[in-house]
């Protein structure tokens, strides 16, 4: 998936448009070190020229103050399986429909983990000479916009700004999209600690483990989480059913009669979706009772070696397959000290066999995709604040 930014440039003289154009087309930042190509390019213009085509349409309508220019940033997730010449030819197309009749440079950079293209536009139309305006919906516009253009290239998205039929903000759909929600970590927390409770108190005691409280009172229609950073959600605000508590409830009733029919030797795996009602966790049973089969949890309570029980808890689910592990994961963090460790655990239980160590380089790879850090320039945007002109 693609995110798109708005970068405020105060500083709008002539000087000031050189000197990031200079800073967008820099070969450090644009040159495949493989092809040897530079990704610069232009709508409307030479990408190349881009400055001293800009100051012709400025000083060919007389407009050389005010406004003088503008800066995006599209940027693709780590994840996102894109080349340099993708995401070129998507930062074309998406700058061509997006700015018509302004010359824009896009400038596509290979120096971070996550590809991204920049985008200089000149404020003054060279077709009619009038300057861009911009609104307070501009931005969920043009995100609009990315997003349609990457599915059809194929890329994933977020359905924009509401997720199964609830309405989130933008600001929060934006964190979610670049890993950085305390509301995401939340989801991606149940949905771990589901993987491994077979009963409400196990559950909440998984929560417990991972930082974060519940109050699951029956006189209380809502869940209320309480996260690491002492921020509170219901959960009718983790914008999926699965995690209401009445459903959570039905999923845990679900499992305690499975668990009776196992301790009984009246259990077949193929029968735990069957027959039961939908409650969208079925993936994640499944997978619990298939390690509950293999003896996963008896086993891990066993284990002396703390190092060997983290590793068992981040690949336990391997056993399934290795791509389905590389999905539920896909969202998870960590700290430095929690990847060393892991590390080091998937190092000394490589004994695990095949399939594990399958599933412990896929998560491996996404957690490091996870902890590379943004630019800085999008640490200082301001999206919802628009100048007008």
């Amino acid at each position: 998936m693609a995110t798109v930014n708005y970068i405020r440039e105060s500083k709008q003289t002539i000087s000031a448009m050189k000197g990031l154009i200079n800073y967008c087309v820099q070969d450090s930042k644009v040159r495949d070190k493989d092809s040897g190509h530079r990704y610069v390019s232009g709508i409307n213009c030479n990408g190349e020229n881009a400055f001293n085509e800009f100051m012709t349409t400025k000083y060919a309508y007389k407009k050389v103050d005010g406004f003088n220019f503008y800066q995006y940033v599209q940027s693709f997730s780590p994840r996102e399986n894109v080349t340099p010449e993708q995401v070129h030819k998507i930062g074309l197309e998406f700058a061509e429909k997006a700015w018509p009749g302004h010359e824009v440079l896009v400038a596509t950079h290979l120096d971070a983990e996550h590809i991204h293209n920049h985008f200089v536009i000149n404020s003054v139309s060279f077709e009619s000479g009038y300057k861009l305006r911009q609104s307070p919906t501009t931005l969920k516009t043009l995100r609009c916009l990315s997003d349609n253009i990457c599915a059809d290239y194929g890329l994933s998205v977020l359905s924009p700004y509401e997720q199964n039929g609830r309405k989130i903000s933008s600001r929060e759909y934006r964190a979610r999209s670049r890993g950085s929600s305390w509301k995401q970590e939340l989801i991606t927390s149940i949905n771990h600690a589901m993987f491994k409770s077979g009963t409400r108190e196990e559950f909440i005691g998984k929560m417990k483990e991972l930082g974060f409280q519940i109050n699951w009172k029956s006189e209380r229609k809502y869940l209320t989480f309480t996260c690491l950073g002492g921020q509170k959600c219901r959960d009718i605000r983790l914008h999926n059913n699965k995690f209401l508590k009445e459903t959570l409830e039905q999923e845990f009733k679900i499992r305690s009669e499975l668990l009776t029919k196992f301790y009984a030797g009246d259990f077949y795996i193929d029968e735990v979706t069957d027959g039961y009602s939908k409650t969208g966790w079925e993936e994640s049973r499944e997978a619990y009772f298939n390690l509950l089969e293999l003896g996963y949890f008896e086993n891990k309570h066993n284990k002396s070696d703390e190092s060997e029980q983290n590793h068992l808890d981040y690949v336990g689910l391997g056993v399934r397959s290795a791509l389905e592990f590389a999905r539920i994961f896909e969202d998870t963090s960590e700290d430095s000290e929690e990847r060393r460790k892991r590390i080091e655990a998937e190092q000394n239980a490589s004994n695990l066999g095949a399939i594990i160590g399958i599933a412990a380089g896929l998560i491996l790879n996404m957690n490091n995709d996870n902890s590379e850090e943004l630019p800085q320039e999008l640490e200082e945007e301001q999206n919802e604040i628009w100048l007008q002109m």
